[in-house]
Formats: structure tokens, sequence, C-alpha cells
């Protein structure tokens, strides 16, 4: 299999005929030969044409994700998700081969430093707020390299490790602060109580990454209560993403492993983004 006929998933088959012509339109652009030949695009000009006739302002955070869809490729998607709002628009997606990328955190650095630098200027309704990573080996090398740069976008922008990581562990102090900072409406009338509580309960049981989240999450509650009287910071966490991602792994299934490509996987990629208006 070489292309993907977008007219075969259940989920183009699921729309209206109306909506089923805009997507075989938008599908059926041809692409730049570069963006071909390394399986990646950008989206934004398509989001800057978004919400056309609301000219608010509209802050946002910056999410980047791997998501691994085979033995040998993985998806990297770059996601702009409102504070306030309930959007998830997907500014940068490619399939990565991972076997012939030797070094993965170097290259998702670079695409993060191109976007910060090249597209997100171009964004001015989207303010961006802070920028959330999954807490896996990968970016934690991503970080560091980004820490060690000369004019380092780690002092421009706040950086936020998504609390994931929190939510799963066992460990009954990290889950009881993951649900307190988290679930519950942070104000300025709680909000020094809350962290204050946590960050103490970490030190002094020596839980050094749980102290690191309760920081990191301090910092961005401080933020955005300036714009709100009260927040919900879970909103501010990859699981706006989940679906999406299971959007992409239930669409993958019915593929062989013997047909899959990266070619057939971008185009499925693209697909997606397409019909679900991504």
């Amino acid at each position: 299999m070489t292309n993907l006929n977008i007219e075969t998933l259940q989920s183009f088959l699921e729309l209206t005929e109306e909506d089923q012509a805009r997507c075989k339109e938008l599908f059926r652009q041809p692409l730049p030969s570069k963006l071909l030949e390394n399986k990646y695009i950008k989206f934004t000009k398509e989001i800057l044409r978004k919400f056309p006739n609301d000219d608010q302002r509209k802050p946002c955070f910056l999410a980047f994700q791997t998501i691994s869809l085979h033995f040998r490729y993985s998806a990297l998607i770059f996601s702009l998700c409102g504070i306030f709002e309930n959007f998830h628009l997907v500014l940068y997606a490619a399939v990565l081969d991972d076997g012939k990328l030797p070094e993965k955190a170097e290259f998702i650095g670079n695409v993060l430093v191109n976007l910060l630098h090249s597209e997100i200027p171009k964004l001015n309704r989207y303010p961006l707020m802070f920028i959330l990573h999954e807490n896996n080996n990968d970016n934690q090398k991503v970080m560091e390299m980004l820490n060690k740069m000369e004019n380092s976008v780690c002092n421009e922008f706040l950086f936020i490790t998504d609390s994931g990581y929190w939510r799963n562990s066992d460990n009954p102090y990290a889950q009881n602060a993951w649900y307190e900072i988290l679930t519950n409406p942070i104000s300025v009338d709680n909000l020094e109580e809350i962290f204050a509580r946590h960050r103490t309960r970490a030190s002094s049981k020596n839980l050094d990454y749980l102290e690191q989240f309760v920081n990191d999450y301090y910092l961005l509650a401080k933020i955005l209560i300036t714009s709100r009287s009260n927040i919900i910071l879970r909103l501010c966490t990859l699981e706006r993403l989940d679906d999406f991602e299971k959007i992409i792994r239930s669409h993958m299934t019915v593929y062989k492993e013997r047909l899959v490509t990266r070619k057939l996987i971008f185009q499925l990629l693209r697909a997606l983004i397409v019909i679900y208006d991504r």
C-alpha cells in the first residue's frame, strides 16, 4: 500500500456529504516536495483562519509529544491548547523513522526552537503562556540540550513537565498532591496554602521530584490567576490530547504490520487532522 485513500476511513464515512467534500479537497491539496520527502507538515496558516468571527486573544500552551505507532515509526506532534477555551489545534506533525534518527532528542529540540522562533510569532491571537512536555528520557535530553544553548528558549518561556507521572505514581504523597493541586479551583485565596502544604511535605519526605512538580505548577498558577479569578490546572495537562491519541491509535489497528510504511502513517495522520478539524 503506497497511498492512503481517505474515503476508506470509517471516520470519514461518518461525515456529512458537505464535510466529506471539504475534507477531500483539503487532503488532496499538494504538499511541497520538502514536506513530502521528510514527512512533516505545519498548520500555521490553517490556525490563523480559525475562529474568523472572533477577534479575542486566546491564551494557550504548546504541548509536544511523541507517539509510538509502529516498531519503526513514531509521530511527533506539537499542539496549541486553549487554557480558558476548549480548543486543540495541531501546529506541527511529523512521522519519524526512529531507526534512522539516532539523535531523536536533538531533532525534537531543533523543531521546537524553530517553531518558537518562526511560527509562534505569527500567531498573535494565541499568546503562548507555557510549554508542556511529557516526562520521559527523550524530553529530559531535550531540556538538557535547550538549557545548554546560548540564548536558550528556556529563558523566554516557562517549561512545565506534564503531571501524568505523579498521577500514575504509587506514592500516596504524590497522588494526594496531584489530586488537590490539579482538580481543585486555584485562586488568590488558596494558592499559597495549597502549594506550601505540599511543598513542605515533599521536602520533609525527601521527594525532590515531587517538590519540582509542586514548584512548577505553583509558578504556572501564579501566572494564570492574573487573568482569571480561579483556574483548574488539570486543563493544563496532556490529558487534553488523550482523545486524539486514541483516535490515531484506533485507526492504526486496521493496518497489518507488513502494510505499514512511514508514508502511509504520515498520510493517515494528515487525514485525521483534517477529518477531526484539529
